[in-house]
């Protein structure tokens, strides 16, 4: 009966993650560089999907067999646009845990210098680690890169100080190691909207695989360094009802929230981050999931009141492609944006209210 035990633990424990590699391309064949974004090769977990590599506006497609290859990194200081970028999403009731990140690398020219590995997490403002020409480890196993459980973005950028438009950059191999597995809770919504003098947040969270969970509600004022602001434990009964949380003393201006799960046995994961307006006035456009998009994106917005603005797509030379009228309510907003008919490239949203505020975000349509 032990070993019959041991063998049934195992298969349960074999199943609910998938080890080490989940993102991995030895990136081989004709000119890879010049296909945007390139997959050809590439092994994926199969509780992933992934974008491929992909490279932003500011890098040009190069031609070099067996390596993604881009050129035009021709700016003193890191430019937001020049870089290669990673998607990477769990499907529907997964979770990553992440790793490392495992690359080579190769340049044309000692001019080419520079280099940043950044995420999403924080809107690509943080270093990871400290890349390298010829390659690198660098470490994923922080906190903020665990039990992530909606899609993440990586940009690994390069840069001057003198590089010239034909100097030439190169990842030649990369891999993503992790875990990924079952999240035993998930959550079904998380958003907000000003109330009197709060903010008020409201989500639901599926809790039915665990005997009981902690949240932990956090704030920050730049998307980046949350502080916890309450928290209490639900058993999975109560789970089945939504939760609503004031917070009665948010700063002045944006606020940005997410919520910190604790499950019964210890993983923690955290939820998406929304933005919330304490103002009188205003709206901000908080980012496009996914930012590689296929035909469809959700455009997140947050709006200090309700009122009505026009969203203009418009191409990376300015071009107006499709223009879309929403009706935004005080909080949060997810607005579906359609871009089947758009060509591949590097696009603006920018939304425009009638009092003459604006906003503008930016994503790349495969």
């Amino acid at each position: 009966m032990k070993k019959l035990y041991i063998f049934i633990t195992a298969i349960f424990v074999a199943n609910l993650v998938f080890a080490q590699s989940i993102f991995t391309n030895p990136i081989t064949g004709t000119d890879p560089g010049l296909v945007n974004p390139f997959t050809a090769g590439q092994t994926v977990d199969p509780n992933i999907t992934v974008s491929g590599i992909g490279r932003g506006a500011g890098v040009n497609g190069n031609t070099a067999n067996d390596r993604y290859n881009g050129s035009s990194w021709n700016t003193a200081a890191l430019d937001p646009t020049a870089y290669f970028e990673f998607v990477i999403t769990p499907t529907s009731g997964n979770s990553i845990n992440f790793i490392s990140f495992v690359y080579t690398g190769q340049r044309s020219s000692t001019n080419i210098s520079n280099f940043a590995f950044r995420s999403s997490i924080d809107g690509f403002t943080a270093d990871i680690g400290t890349p390298v020409v010829a390659g690198a480890t660098l470490d994923l196993s922080a906190p903020q890169y665990q039990s992530i459980s909606s899609a993440i973005t990586f940009r690994f950028y390069a840069w001057g100080p003198l590089a010239a438009a034909g100097n030439t950059f190169s990842i030649n191999d990369f891999t993503f190691n992790g875990l990924t597995g079952v999240l035993p809770v998930s959550m079904e919504y998380f958003t907000g909207a000003p109330l009197s003098n709060a903010l008020s947040l409201h989500w639901k969270a599926n809790c039915s695989s665990t005997r009981s969970v902690d949240f932990a509600i956090e704030r920050s004022s730049n998307g980046r360094n949350f502080t916890e602001i309450n928290s209490f434990a639900a058993t999975a009964v109560r789970c089945q009802q939504p939760f609503s949380f004031s917070d009665n003393n948010a700063a002045a201006g944006k606020n940005y929230y997410r919520i910190k799960v604790t499950e019964d046995y210890g993983k923690i994961f955290y939820s998406s981050i929304i933005v919330l307006l304490n103002a009188a006035d205003g709206f901000e456009i908080a980012g496009v999931l996914p930012t590689v998009v296929n035909s469809t994106a959700v455009l997140n917005v947050t709006a200090a009141k309700k009122m009505q603005a026009t969203f203009i797509i418009s191409d990376y030379a300015g071009r107006k492609q499709t223009q879309q009228v929403h009706s935004l309510v005080a909080g949060s907003n997810q607005l579906l944006i359609n871009t089947a008919g758009l060509p591949a490239g590097t696009y603006n949203v920018t939304g425009i209210t009638a009092t003459g505020l604006t906003g503008t975000t930016r994503f790349i349509k495969q």
